[in-house]
């Protein structure tokens, strides 16, 4: 049953009724509900304040940063969901009104600005067209978030934090809040060349110790990110968690590098996902032999726990439908640069 219900600031609000989902999505509408519900009135009553304000529907790119030629950084104006934020969560974002939802981890927020941080990668038919699209002034048709839940902090007293290509950047807001509670951090980043480093002096101000691993050599130590955590576990016999975003097979070396040490490992899932709520299902993932849902139970698992080569599979099994819609997309828009 879908339930409307006029809202206290003139806002429409539309609802599930629990009764209407699997028992799994059931219980987690249960426990969470009011999440969802003061997620859904954030994101309403920030597009009503902005439409009112600035006669536009959307949430306006306030800065774009471009790292590389596949790499981009998009600041977006909204208030109400940057007060929400925590790390960890992230976003479904579409960008105009026929576009695809695709989930960005928010890589940072400024509650006094009111914005939130994307860093996106181009590397399929949507964030390609993001990437032509999104210039400063424009505006993205929707921003539903903060989703998934957030990074369980604690009372860790020394940390690694591991973020790999894309990874990088989501890992900085975990990073900044260990600092914050006191923690001792190790910051681990990975990049193929010196050309493709970023936030450096970012990441520096926060940690106590910092590694930068490069494919070639070009900057810090030559290798991979888990050339790092050996760097940090050799220097440290008293590392108590180790986090890790990037790329599934990334964050699976990082498991099975801490493992024997019995370190505790969180990685921030990155599988298929449509709706964001726990409804469609095809963000699941096995982890301990269990089937959970990335969006809402977490994006955040027990990295000794996750079966990786099913996610790795899965990811791959739209590969075709990905590269169909890149080429037409790509011809469609030669076709109009030639006219």
């Amino acid at each position: 049953m879908r339930i409307m219900i006029n809202g206290a600031d003139g806002g429409l609000y539309y609802f599930l009724s629990s009764e209407m989902l699997p028992a799994p999505a059931r219980r987690r509408s249960n426990l969470r509900g009011k999440n969802v519900i003061e997620t859904v009135q954030a994101g309403d009553q920030a597009c009503l304040a902005s439409a009112a304000s600035e006669s536009a529907p959307g949430f306006e790119i306030t800065a774009r940063e471009d790292f590389s030629d596949v790499t981009y950084l998009l600041e977006v104006r909204h208030p109400m969901l940057a007060r929400a934020a925590a790390p960890g969560q992230f976003v479904i974002v579409i960008s105009h009104e026929r576009g695809e939802r695709i989930p960005l981890t928010i890589a940072d927020f400024d509650r006094n600005e009111g914005t939130i941080t994307l860093v996106v990668q181009a590397v399929g038919k949507t964030t390609r067209e993001m990437q032509q699209r999104c210039q400063v002034g424009a505006r993205l048709s929707s921003v539903v978030g903060p989703m998934g839940i957030p990074s369980g902090i604690g009372n860790a007293r020394k940390v690694v934090c591991v973020g790999g290509g894309l990874g990088v950047a989501p890992i900085f807001p975990q990073l900044r809040a260990f600092k914050q509670s006191g923690t001792y951090v190790i910051g681990v980043v990975g990049f193929r060349n010196r050309e493709l480093v970023f936030w450096e002096e970012k990441f520096k101000e926060h940690c106590d110790e910092f590694i930068i691993c490069t494919d070639d050599g070009s900057a810090g130590i030559k290798g991979l990110v888990t050339d790092g955590i050996r760097v940090a576990l050799q220097r440290h016999a008293d590392i108590d968690k180790l986090v890790a975003i990037g790329p599934p097979i990334m964050m699976k070396a990082c498991a099975e590098t801490t493992r024997p040490h019995g370190i505790a490992t969180t990685v921030s899932l990155n599988p298929i996902m449509v709706d964001g709520t726990g409804m469609c299902g095809g963000c699941r993932v096995q982890v301990g032999g269990e089937t959970r849902f990335a969006c809402v139970d977490g994006p955040e698992f027990d990295g000794h726990k996750v079966d990786f080569d099913d996610l790795m599979s899965r990811l791959r099994r739209f590969s075709a439908h990905e590269k169909l819609a890149l080429e037409t997309w790509s011809a469609a828009r030669r076709g109009v640069t030639q006219d």
